[in-house]
């Protein structure tokens, strides 16, 4: 569509909210941080200022938690609202001056000679001549001297100041606190750290763009929530480099490291603590968690007790075992940062000691005494190492992995070692090391289990991370070539299968997979199920998906207890998927961020990566524009990071799509242009497509969009892929091409379950027929399934076409229901939405060449681009300037704009 907003040049129309929100800042991280959420704690400020009888509200909180931010928030808005108010900060230095904290409130000359005259003359300055009370703002109300105490308490007690005060916490107990909040007139607000979630949205707010989850929670551990430690560890890692804006997303490159100032403060918080309150801490820093028997074999129990006591370590019970951790991470990182390399291997020693005295009870204690010997010693016992290995990998610690097995002596490796090393490295993004790592394997491979695992582990690194499914089909035919055994053959028939459900012959997998659920061994197993549940999803057989994907998910937690297996959340990017085509687009939603969330908490990249995707996706179908290109941003960012080719496509081509229809056709330009460069993969036939088709409908360009849309619905028919096509099929329809789909959209719903396919093709049908009654059904079933961008450009058909048929109060109950729908649809700028407003609806074709007219294309260009005569199209804009109470292609781009 015309950029609006300049009609000097052809480009998007950005709806003004997107326009700053879309523009990352990272000066403006060093400033003072924009105050979002605490809106709970905000909402009990207001209700304490709007209750008669309360006097005030004191916040507690740890430092840094953001008391004096809030308690600022509450009187700049009050003082901001008309009331008279004043504001200090109490110190220890001020304490000992009578009146010392509210002094610049008070006359000048004001004498204690005389308290009762003094303090009759002090209470004048807090009066308002009747509006209301004195709004009183004291940080640190621990400090405030007994006099200010004592004419506060006055003031409070004649109702002549609200109290809007700040304590630390540990501090209830001063003589000011207990003097000014006692009794139910004083409300008490305790201020905790920010949840994971309130972290995110302060880094975007602050950054001026979406932050990456794992960074966002990678920030959020290293600050546990507290807002000052947080700011200094962005502006450490904004100085340092290694956390950057990438495209649409800011990532940290790079564990979290504060600013110099930040680690000053915690070296001053250690530096009282005696010899062996900083051994215990130095040993900590190490190696936490400890268990208090192992941390006392070192120092004094009492020791632990008054580091407990200060605040600076935790002692909790995990299961059987009393654990010791610091109280804070960035804690660890200072002490270990001070550390010279001898005393480390030194304390490191005498922890092996420790811990080898009594037998290793937990898998934890194997892995920590394989570290502990590598960095003390840069060797361990090989059998050791082989087993932290393993228990790495079942931790999905695939990093730790590597590490382990560099260390591993070559007289030690095995068959079983390679695997590990190559599944590691494809878990990690390194592909091609991968693959050589595990044709390796396969060369050493004696026996028919070795090759089966080995064969299943190299296609799956051919297939889903670089998408060469011509070289996994090749290496698949090897492998099985080897193996002998019947039933192992059997069970690699299951790779096949999986190749023949990605690759586009969904029906020819499902038979090959039928007996999954049987293999034995539990990585086969569980992969062959998750293929089935893709498979029945892809060919419309929902309700057999969701089924299954239950089962899959609760088959792959259990293998992942005994044997280590990819990352359960996988099987939920599955069943999110089977969901999303049933027409459940809430417990799609809800599945893919319980999923995505579980794999960023254990460092599982490529699940986590596969279910941002698939967030992406779930969104669009919502409507939800602008979550739906963060959450594609976010899956093209790790793509790219992790080498995930098989998504790049994909990924893109959503964010272009989902820019499009917020209007920012420069950034769809941009994503799109290197589409080409990324290798085709044929999941979801034909929806990397989307993206193109967006683009050029956003330009105008609706016949082209239409063109790309039905080269993609062929391509997802031919790939036996019945839900993309119908996707597909409902794209075409919503540019205009309802007559063109109606009737193959309506032989697939007859042939696939769920309550999408149905409610795509009656919205098609109706429109096609301009049925307004149809429209209208088709509204209402698309409201229900959570498809609310489709449902209001079904109501807005609906509109246009009642008000064409004289009926302008059905019209405008049908707009009322648009302008509905579209609140949650977050600027979402569609063709069917575009001219809903005008006093005469434009018909289709009408629209379609008004679009084009405003993209600056002359009479002569539209009418080749449509195939119509350059008087057809003079006819129509004629037709379309009357309707639009305008006279020249000059106000035609204002006319789009008001009704846009």
């Amino acid at each position: 569509m015309a950029d609006l907003h300049n009609p000097a040049r052809v480009g998007p129309y950005i709806p003004e909210v997107f326009l700053s929100a879309r523009t990352p800042d990272p000066g403006a991280a060093h400033g003072r941080w924009p105050f979002i959420g605490r809106e709970a704690q905000k909402a009990r400020l207001r209700s304490a200022w709007d209750d008669p009888a309360c006097r005030g509200v004191v916040i507690y909180g740890d430092a840094g938690v953001g008391k004096s931010r809030l308690a600022e928030r509450l009187w700049e808005e009050l003082v901001a609202d008309g009331f008279r108010g004043g504001r200090t900060v109490a110190s220890a230095a001020a304490a000992t001056i009578p009146l010392g904290a509210v002094a610049h409130l008070l006359p000048p000359g004001l004498g204690l000679s005389d308290p009762p005259a003094a303090f009759r003359a002090a209470a004048k300055s807090f009066e308002t001549g009747g509006r209301g009370r004195f709004v009183l703002l004291v940080d640190d109300l621990h400090h405030l001297d007994p006099a200010s105490v004592l004419l506060v308490t006055q003031l409070l007690a004649a109702g002549a100041v609200f109290l809007v005060a700040t304590v630390p916490s540990g501090h209830a107990a001063a003589d000011a606190v207990r003097a000014l909040n006692h009794g139910d007139r004083m409300h008490r607000i305790d201020l905790t750290t920010l949840r994971p979630e309130e972290t995110e949205a302060v880094l975007s707010s602050a950054l001026g763009n979406s932050v990456e989850r794992r960074s966002s929670l990678e920030l959020h551990r290293a600050s546990k929530g507290n807002l000052l430690f947080l700011r200094e560890l962005v502006l450490g890692a904004l100085e340092r480099g290694t956390l950057a804006c990438h495209g649409e997303l800011w990532r940290m490159s790079d564990r979290p490291t504060g600013t110099r100032w930040l680690t000053e403060l915690i070296e001053d918080r250690l530096a009282t603590i005696d010899a062996a309150g900083r051994r215990a801490l130095q040993l900590l820093a190490l190696a936490e968690p400890l268990s208090v028997h192992d941390l006392t074999a070192h120092v004094p129990l009492v020791t632990v007790a008054e580091l407990e006591a200060a605040d600076l370590i935790h002692v909790h019970l995990d299961g059987r075992r009393t654990n010791v951790t610091l109280a804070h991470p960035l804690y660890g990182q200072v002490i270990s940062a001070l550390l010279p390399v001898v005393a480390r291997r030194d304390l490191l020693r005498g922890l092996l000691e420790s811990l080898e005295a009594r037998e290793p009870r937990r898998q934890e204690d194997t892995l920590r005494m394989a570290s502990w010997q590598l960095m003390a010693t840069g060797t361990a016992d090989p059998e050791l190492i082989l087993l932290a290995a393993r228990l790495a990998r079942h931790g999905h610690d695939y990093a730790r992995v590597l590490t382990f097995l560099e260390a591993l002596p070559d007289a030690h490796r095995s068959v079983d070692s390679w695997i590990l090393e190559g599944e590691s490295l494809h878990q990690l993004g390194r592909l091609g090391e991968a693959e050589t790592v595990l044709s390796h394997a396969h060369a050493l491979a004696r026996t028919d289990e070795e090759r089966l695992i080995v064969t299943v582990e190299r296609t799956r690194n051919l297939l889903w991370g670089s998408g060469r499914s011509e070289k996994a089909v090749q290496t698949h035919h090897e492998g099985r070539a080897g193996i002998r055994d019947p039933g192992l053959r059997a069970a690699l028939d299951i790779n096949r299968a999986a190749i023949h459900v990605v690759r586009g012959q969904p029906h020819v997998g499902l038979r090959l997979l039928q007996e999954a659920e049987n293999v034995t061994d539990d990585r086969v197993r569980s992969y062959g199920i998750r293929m089935k549940v893709l498979g029945l999803g892809f060919t419309g057989r929902t309700a057999e998906a969701i089924v299954l994907g239950h089962a899959a998910y609760e088959e792959h937690a259990r293998a992942g207890r005994r044997e280590a297996v990819q990352h359960p959340s996988m099987s939920l990017s599955d069943l999110s998927l089977a969901y999303a085509a049933a027409g459940d687009l809430e417990s799609a939603r809800r599945i893919a961020e319980s999923g995505h969330a579980n794999a960023v908490e254990a460092g599982a990249v490529q699940p986590a990566a596969w279910l941002a995707w698939g967030l992406g996706r779930i969104h669009w179908l919502a409507g939800r524009v602008a979550d739906s290109r963060r959450w594609y941003a976010e899956a093209f960012a790790v793509a790219h990071q992790q080498n995930l080719s098989v998504l790049l496509r994909l990924t893109a081509s959503g964010l272009t799509a989902s820019a499009a229809l917020m209007g920012d056709t420069e950034t769809a330009e941009s994503v799109h242009a290197d589409f080409d460069s990324y290798p085709d993969f044929p999941l979801l036939a034909g929806e990397d497509s989307l993206g193109r088709a967006w683009l050029l409908a956003a330009k105008g360009d609706l016949v082209a969009g239409r063109k790309v849309l039905l080269q993609a619905a062929a391509r997802a028919r031919a790939a036996q892929h019945s839900s993309s096509e119908m996707l597909l099929l409902t794209e075409v329809a919503r540019i205009g091409g309802a007559r063109q789909v109606c009737e193959r959209l309506t032989t697939l719903a007859a042939s696939c379950d769920g309550n999408f396919a149905g409610a795509r093709a009656g919205l098609v049908s109706a429109m096609a027929a301009r049925d307004a009654e149809g429209l209208l059904k088709a509204t209402d079933r698309l409201h229900a399934i959570g498809a609310h961008l489709l449902a209001a450009e079904a109501a807005a058909e609906a509109a246009g076409i009642l008000r064409g048929d004289g009926l302008p109060r059905a019209a405008t109950a049908a707009e009322a229901r648009v302008s509905r729908f579209t609140r949650t649809c977050q600027g979402a700028v569609t063709p069917m939405l575009a001219f809903t407003s005008a006093p005469l609806p434009l018909t289709r074709r009408e629209s379609e060449i008004a679009l084009l007219a405003a993209s600056r294309l002359s009479s002569k260009e539209i009418a080749v681009r449509l195939t119509l005569s350059v008087r057809t199209v003079d006819n129509h804009l004629r037709q379309v300037f009357t309707k639009l109470g305008i006279t020249s292609r000059r106000e035609l781009v204002g006319a789009l704009r008001r009704n846009e």
